[in-house]
C-alpha cells in the first residue's frame, strides 16, 4: 500500500463545491478550466481550475477516475492516497490492536491432586513419619465429597443429606481434611501449596496429615462457589487408618 501526504498545492481546501467560474483565496485567482481531460486515452469529466496558467484538478476526482482511494486521515491530519484500494472517498476503518485478555491460571486437577499428596508426604518426612500410600477407592470417595460440597455450597464434614463424612465409603475408619479456597486467594500460590499450607497451620488438620496411624490417602477437588458467590475450589483429603480397607464407594449425596 502506498500512502502519501499532499499539501495545499492540490487546493483541497481552496476548491469548494460552491465555486462557479472564478474563486479567490489568499490573493490567488482560480478560473474554471475549459480544457478536455483524458485518462488512459479516455475523456473524463473532472472539475479543473486554471491558476497562474496551470491546470489543477481535485485529488479526489483523480482518485475516482484512476481507481485509487483518496481520503482525509483525521489522525495524521493529512490527505492519504491508497493506490491499492478502490476509491471510496472515506478513510479505511481501523480498530485498536486487540490485546489478549489475561486469563486466570488454569489448574490441572490431576496434577493438583498429586501435588497435594506430594506436599503432604513431604510434611510427613519432615516429621519422621512414613509416606501415605495412594488408595484409588479413597481417591474416588474424596472426589465424591468434594463434588457434593461444591454442588450444594455445603462446607462441612457433614454430608448434604445429613450423614457423616465417613459414610462416603463402607469403611468408617477414616479421617478427613476439607478446605474451601477462593480463586482470588491464589494469586501467588498454587492450589496445592495453599491447601497444604493452610491445613498445616491448623492443629487438627496438621495432626491428620502427620498421624502415623493413618497410612493411605485420597484427594478430591471440585469447582464451586463459596457463601458469597466467589468462584472457589473445594478440597478434600481422606485418610484411612492402617490395616483398614475400602471395598465400596458411595455416590454423591443430595440434600
Amino acid at each position: 500500500m502506498k500512502r502519501g501526504s499532499f499539501a495545499a498545492g492540490f487546493l483541497t481546501c481552496l476548491l469548494l463545491a460552491g465555486v462557479t467560474t472564478t474563486a479567490y483565496a489568499a490573493g490567488i485567482m482560480a478560473e474554471r478550466s475549459t480544457h478536455r481531460i483524458y485518462v488512459n486515452g479516455r475523456e473524463v469529466h473532472m472539475e479543473a481550475y486554471v491558476i497562474n496558467g496551470n491546470n489543477y484538478v481535485k485529488l479526489r476526482d483523480i482518485g475516482e477516475q484512476v481507481g485509487f482511494n483518496v481520503c482525509w486521515d483525521s489522525d495524521a491530519k493529512c490527505v492519504q492516497v491508497e493506490s491499492k484500494k478502490p476509491y471510496t472517498g472515506e478513510a479505511p476503518v481501523t480498530s485498536a490492536e486487540a490485546k489478549p485478555v489475561e486469563q486466570p491460571a488454569q489448574t490441572d486437577v490431576a496434577t493438583a491432586k498429586q501435588d497435594i499428596i506430594d506436599c503432604t508426604n513431604a510434611l510427613r518426612r519432615e516429621n519422621g513419619v512414613a509416606a501415605l500410600r495412594v488408595n484409588d477407592r479413597l481417591m474416588q470417595a474424596a472426589q465424591v465429597r468434594a463434588d457434593e460440597m461444591a454442588a450444594h455450597t455445603v462446607y462441612s464434614h457433614t454430608r448434604p443429606d445429613g450423614r457423616k463424612f465417613n459414610t462416603a465409603t463402607d469403611c468408617p475408619y477414616m479421617a478427613e481434611n476439607i478446605h474451601r479456597i477462593a480463586d482470588w486467594v491464589l494469586s501467588d500460590q498454587t492450589l496445592a501449596e495453599r491447601a497444604v499450607a493452610d491445613w498445616s497451620a491448623s492443629t487438627t488438620h496438621n495432626k491428620n496429615m502427620v498421624n502415623p496411624k493413618l497410612s493411605e490417602i485420597g484427594v478430591g477437588l471440585a469447582r464451586g462457589v463459596n457463601d458469597t458467590g466467589d468462584p472457589c475450589w473445594y478440597c478434600v483429603q481422606l485418610f484411612l487408618y492402617d490395616g483398614c480397607s475400602v471395598t465400596r464407594v458411595d455416590t454423591t449425596a443430595m440434600k
